[in-house]
C-alpha cells in the first residue's frame, strides 16, 4: 500500500449517511513503516486522504457482506 498513489478527489462524491468510503467492501486500512494510519480503496490501489473515508463515497461503493448477509446471525 505504501507504494500506492492517492485517490483523485474529483473522482469522489460528499455524502452524508452511511454509504461512505469506510463502508464499502473495498475499503482497506494498514501502517507504514512509520506506524502512520494508510486508508486505501482495493478495487483502485490507491490511497484515500485521511478523514476522505468518513465523508466521501465514489461510483464503485458496495456494500461489505454482513450488510447483505444481514448483520450477526448469533444475533437473534
Amino acid at each position: 500500500m505504501e507504494e500506492w498513489d492517492f485517490v483523485d478527489e474529483r473522482e469522489l462524491q460528499n455524502w452524508k449517511g452511511a454509504r461512505i468510503c469506510l463502508t464499502c467492501q473495498h475499503f482497506a486500512y494498514g501502517v507504514d513503516a512509520s506506524c502512520r494510519t494508510m486508508v486505501a480503496c482495493n478495487l483502485r490501489q490507491q490511497l484515500l486522504q485521511q478523514g476522505t473515508h468518513l465523508v466521501k463515497r465514489c461510483r464503485h461503493w458496495s456494500p461489505t457482506w454482513q450488510d447483505q448477509a444481514g448483520g450477526c446471525s448469533e444475533y437473534g
